[in-house]
C-alpha cells in the first residue's frame, strides 16, 4: 500500500471505500494489486492522553509505533456515552437516526419508543460492515457490541461473518461472564450465544486471538478484510493477570494533580495542545491529593496503578495483531485505525455481590470491580 494511503486515518476512508465498492460493482481497484484490508481499533473508555503519543505517561509502545508512521487527529468527534458512538462509527449517519440517541440502559422516559431511540442499531442504517461484506470483503469483530441485544441484532446480523462478542455494554473481563449486577451476560460466537468461555480468558487477549484466527483461516481466498477490534479495555472493573498487575506499583504515588499537569506539559510539547493553551482548574468538588488521608491516597494510587496496566496491557495484545499482520505479509495492505469510543468514565458504579472490592490486595483480580472515580 502506498505510503500517502498508509497515512490516511479517518473513518471517512471506511465509507469511501463502501460507496466505491458498491459504485463499480466489485471491490474497489486502488493504486495497488488488491483493495486495502481495514482494521478499525475501539478501547472503551479510554482517556484523551492515556495514549503516549498523545501525553500519557503509560507505557503504550506499539500505538506509538502506528502514530509515528501515521496522523494523529486532535479534533476527531465521538459522543459522550459508548453504544451512541458506536453506532456513528458503524453506520457514518448521527446516532439519533441510527437508533442510539441515547443508551438503551439510560434512555428517558419520553424517549422509550420514539423514533432514532430504538436502543438498538435500527434497520433505517446499512452497516459498514454490510457494505464491504456485499463488495467483496471478508468482515470480522470480536469484543463488546452494546447496539442491540435479539438475534436480529447481533453482530452476525449486520454483516460480520466471524465473531466473538460480548453482546451488552460491559462487564468481567474473565471468565466468569459476570455483569456489574452479577447477572450471566450474553456471549455470541460466530451468531450464536455460547455458554461458556474457556479458562483463563481474558478480554484484551481473547479479543485479539479471535481476529487473528478469523485472519489466519480465513486468509488464502484471495479477499480483502474488515476487523473491527472492539476491546473492552480499559473499561471498568479493573481485572488483569497476575503478572500484570503491579506493573505500574508506586508510579501514581505523587497523585492525580500532579500527573495531571505532567500530561498537559507533555501534550504542549507533543502539539497535542496549544503551547497557550489554557486548562480549567480541578473540579471544587475533587479534593486536591494534599487534603486526603494517606490511606485515601494509597486506595486512589492504587485504582489508577490498575488502570494504567489496563491501557499497556491493551497495547501489548494490539501489538500482537499488528505482529501478526507484518509476519503475515498484511500490514503493508492494511489501513489502521484506532480511537476511543468517549472519554474517561467519571461515575463510580455502586455494585454488590457478587463483587467483593473488600480485600485491598485483591484488587484487580476476579470478583473485583475497581474504578477510579472522578479523579
Amino acid at each position: 500500500m502506498s505510503s500517502s494511503w498508509r497515512r490516511i486515518t479517518s473513518f471517512s476512508v471506511l465509507l469511501w471505500t463502501a460507496a466505491t465498492a458498491l459504485m463499480l460493482g466489485s471491490p474497489p481497484v486502488l493504486a495497488q494489486d488488491r483493495p486495502p484490508n481495514i482494521l478499525l481499533i475501539v478501547a472503551d473508555d479510554a482517556g484523551y492522553a492515556d495514549i503516549g503519543s498523545f501525553g500519557g505517561e503509560i507505557q503504550t509502545p506499539n500505538l506509538d509505533a502506528l502514530a509515528s508512521v501515521g496522523v494523529r487527529f486532535t479534533q476527531f468527534s465521538v459522543s459522550a456515552t459508548c453504544s451512541p458512538s458506536r453506532s456513528m462509527l458503524l453506520s457514518g449517519t448521527d446516532n439519533h437516526i441510527a437508533g442510539l440517541g441515547n443508551m438503551a440502559e439510560f434512555m428517558a422516559p419520553n424517549q422509550k419508543g420514539k423514533p432514532g431511540y430504538e436502543g438498538y442499531l435500527n434497520d433505517r442504517i446499512v452497516p459498514i460492515s454490510s457494505l464491504l461484506r456485499d463488495a467483496g470483503y471478508n468482515t470480522y469483530m470480536a469484543g463488546k457490541w452494546h447496539m442491540g441485544e435479539e438475534p436480529e441484532q447481533f453482530p452476525a446480523a449486520r454483516g460480520f461473518i466471524r465473531d466473538l462478542t460480548l453482546i451488552p455494554g460491559g462487564g468481567s473481563h474473565l471468565a466468569d461472564m459476570w455483569g456489574a449486577r452479577g447477572e450471566r451476560q450474553l456471549y455470541t460466537y460466530n451468531g450464536r450465544p455460547i455458554q461458556a468461555l474457556r479458562p483463563g480468558f481474558h478480554s484484551s487477549e481473547d479479543y485479539t486471538a479471535a481476529i487473528i484466527d478469523s485472519i489466519e483461516e480465513n486468509g488464502r481466498d484471495g479477499k480483502p478484510f474488515f476487523a473491527y477490534l472492539a476491546l473492552q479495555a480499559p473499561h471498568d472493573p479493573f481485572q488483569l493477570p497476575a503478572e500484570w498487575r503491579d506493573r505500574y506499583k508506586g508510579r501514581y504515588d505523587e497523585g492525580y494533580d500532579a500527573v495531571r499537569a505532567k500530561r498537559i506539559e507533555r501534550m504542549k510539547e507533543l502539539g497535542v495542545l496549544d503551547p497557550k493553551a489554557t486548562v480549567s482548574p480541578r473540579l471544587a468538588s475533587i479534593p486536591a491529593w494534599t487534603d486526603m488521608s494517606p490511606e485515601e491516597r494509597r486506595m486512589s494510587a492504587r485504582r489508577m496503578e490498575l488502570y494504567a496496566a489496563m491501557v499497556e496491557h491493551m497495547d501489548a495484545n494490539i501489538g500482537k495483531l499488528i505482529g501478526y499482520l507484518k509476519t503475515s505479509g498484511l500490514y503493508e495492505n492494511t489501513l489502521i485505525i484506532f480511537l476511543s469510543d468517549n472519554g474517561p468514565e467519571g461515575n463510580v458504579m455502586m455494585v454488590g455481590a457478587p463483587w467483593d472490592n473488600g480485600d485491598f490486595e485483591n484488587w484487580g483480580k476476579r470478583g473485583t470491580f475497581i474504578q477510579y472515580g472522578r479523579s
